[in-house]
């Protein structure tokens, strides 16, 4: 049976920068043995907190009961006004904004929710810290939050309970940068100088001395086949690498399923392996060059274990491909999650190899 519990706090201490100046990647989340936080075993980014972890391991070296997890990190508040957060926990659970304890329900308990309000600045970062432990038995922990824009849009104002997690974008488990970010180098041609404006010969390129004496340009050191474009320094011409044209997925018709073949993760787990990063990046460039493109990440299991894990692993590993986009700069609003666990195979389910091809992410253009 829930339970309703609120906590107000108004806090107007503000931190940070005055724009979100980067898209967050979730909050460092470090795992230990132990209830009170007693020996640390895993250390990961996690892109949310929520976790319904049900007699799994939550994390490699983590026992499956009496853990602790903290969460630690930077939120940022688009809006000014007063944000409401809740939790959903098995067994206990404390949260912090900007050094605020807004939750503090720190006890063996089913699952129950507790919610507790913090005022906040607008285009403003706080510390944001929550702290996790379970006893035995039933493990889940689900973080949400409610803005001043949603109450404004509830026409029964806050007498409902958060429901939506905080979204990735928002959450920062690195230093947040201070100012806007900058654009990613592109490589371009130097504009031509207009021929109407006298040209001033740079010392070091342009001499007057007869080609037998003249000092050899640097560019004239590199070799030729390194050389796409040429930059101009002001000084001498600098050699720019040319650039591959990145891959994008072709042929893509709405509501057809394309599997993402080389997206791997750890074993029963839902972290990515680095060789993933090439056909995330092709999926990244396909939703740059195309960019009215919105698409469902599907996560899927084959059908060994509890089917109810298995769909939370599929969630958990849609949710983890999805961050990994919106971090390389696609918006979020472009994406939705899915998990089906083993319930739509693609193969027979009898033999390894057949249950490997079940075990997958797709994505479908909507």
């Amino acid at each position: 049976m829930s339970v309703l519990r609120t906590i107000a706090v108004a806090g107007l201490s503000l931190t940070g920068s005055l724009a979100l100046a980067q898209t967050g990647n979730g909050l460092k989340g470090e795992y230990f043995n132990g209830p009170n936080f007693e020996q640390k075993a895993y250390t990961r980014t996690d892109p949310q907190v929520s976790f319904d972890w049900n007699w799994r391991y939550p994390a490699p070296g983590v026992q499956r009961e009496y853990f602790s997890v903290r969460w630690t990190g930077k939120l940022y508040a688009p809006t000014s006004g007063k944000y409401r957060f809740s939790a959903t926990v098995d067994d206990g659970v404390r949260i912090w904004v900007n050094g605020k304890k807004v939750i503090d329900e720190w006890r063996k308990q089913d699952d129950t929710q507790f919610v507790g309000e913090i005022t906040l600045q607008g285009k403003h970062y706080y510390d944001l810290k929550v702290e996790y432990y379970n006893d035995w038995k039933g493990s889940i922990i689900f973080v949400y939050w409610e803005t001043p824009e949603e109450r404004k849009s509830n026409l029964f104002g806050y007498t409902g309970k958060p429901y939506k997690t905080i979204p990735t974008q928002y959450l920062f488990s690195k230093p947040v940068m201070a100012g806007p970010v900058t654009a990613q180098p592109q490589v371009a041609v130097a504009p031509a100088i207009p021929a109407t404006k006298p040209v001033t010969a740079a010392p070091a390129a342009v001499t007057t001395k007869p080609a037998a004496t003249a000092k050899p340009k640097a560019s004239a050191t590199v070799p030729k086949q390194n050389i796409s474009t040429l930059k101009s320094t002001g000084q001498v011409a600098v050699a720019t690498p040319a650039v591959k044209t990145p891959a994008v997925f072709t042929n893509l018709v709405r509501g057809e399923a394309v599997i993402l073949k080389q997206v791997f993760f750890e074993q029963s787990n839902y972290v990515l392996r680095p060789e993933s990063f090439t056909e995330l990046n092709k999926l990244v460039q396909t939703l740059k060059t195309q960019p009215s493109l919105q698409i469902d990440i599907v996560g899927h299991t084959d059908n060994v274990g509890d089917p109810r894990l298995n769909l939370a692993l599929s969630e958990n590993r849609a949710k983890v491909v999805a961050n990994y986009l919106i971090r390389n700069g696609i918006a979020s609003d472009r994406l939705e999650t899915k998990g089906y666990g083993g319930t739509r195979p693609i193969a027979d389910n009898t033999t390894e190899g057949e249950r490997a091809k079940n075990r997958r992410v797709e994505f479908v253009v909507r």
